[in-house]
């Protein structure tokens, strides 16, 4: 009997190392290098921002992983003052994901994308507010081991702009009114109505799954597509969190949530931050339904 215990003990110890080494073996290595530029860019309406960009855009790249991969930072700092990458995937020492010497610098780490879902990245400098709204953010997609189910994919990111126009257009970043946290223009990546004036293309009966990500970085967004209700909300983009049948839901700034719906009838369906004058203030977009 005892040898017999043994044998079934030694043969699931067996089964759950072998797991183990499937486990590891599916899990990939994801590198990233990103440069800090400053970079001025298109904001929509005929304006224009000298903006403090990851790799030239605002956003940031979308880094995307799976669940259990191994990734590697690297940041250059191309620019005369001090940045850092705070990537909320990464459960870390702080102290890791800032670089506190000015000027031409670069800098590494590593982490584990243990935790599934959407997550924001951003600059960890001071003052944080102004790294942010000046375009410092992006998003990053840990995907869960299992995956998602098929749909089209859509990312999302809604941020902030603060300050008046001049003559020329250029948008100079209005540090005042950052803190008392009063943006003047409030955007989907990066672009004031950038999917008003070119809609998203979807299909009738497929279903659609937006990785939205608000960096805020002070306000919350109330998230809704007219004209639908969501099917599933993932809070924070992980499957553990789950809510269904939702017409509208709120992703305070720092946060994501993903999305999925399927609309039943061709046309437009708008989509926007359903505190309604930041749609008057850009964010505000289309899904054109196409059967």
């Amino acid at each position: 009997m005892i040898k017999h215990r043994m044998g079934v003990g030694l043969a699931v110890a067996a089964i759950a190392g072998s797991l183990l080494i499937a486990s590891l073996a599916l899990a990939e290595q994801r590198n990233f290098t990103i440069p800090v530029q400053e970079k001025t860019i298109d904001i929509g309406a005929g304006l224009k921002y000298d903006a403090w960009t990851y790799g030239g855009t605002v956003p940031g790249p979308v880094l995307r992983a799976r669940q259990g991969d191994k990734v590697h930072i690297h940041l250059v700092n191309e620019m005369g003052i001090a940045h850092g990458i705070d990537i909320h995937a990464a459960a870390i020492a702080p102290s890791k994901h800032f670089a506190p010497i000015p000027g031409k610098t670069d800098f590494s780490y590593d982490f584990v994308a243990d935790v599934p879902g959407v997550f924001a990245y951003h600059c960890s400098a001071t003052p944080m507010v102004t790294h942010i709204a000046n375009g410092m953010y992006g998003m990053m997609i840990v995907d869960p081991k299992a995956g998602w189910s098929k749909a089209q994919e859509v990312t999302l990111e809604q941020g902030e702009f603060y300050g008046d126009p001049d003559k020329n257009g250029m948008v100079s970043g209005d540090s005042k009114r950052m803190m008392d946290e009063h943006p003047d223009f409030v955007v989907f990546n990066g672009v004031i109505e950038k999917y008003a004036d070119h809609p998203i293309q979807i299909k009738v009966g497929q279903p659609v799954r937006i990785f939205f990500v608000n960096i805020g970085p002070n306000r919350l967004s109330t998230f809704h597509v007219v004209g639908t209700v969501f099917s599933s909300v993932y809070r924070s983009g992980s499957p553990a969190n789950v809510f269904h049948d939702v017409p509208s839901f709120e992703v305070g700034p720092g946060d994501g949530a993903v999305f999925e719906f399927t609309v039943h009838e061709a046309g437009d369906y708008p989509f926007l931050d359903h505190a309604i004058a930041r749609a008057y203030k850009g964010a505000i977009g289309i899904f054109h339904a196409v059967p």
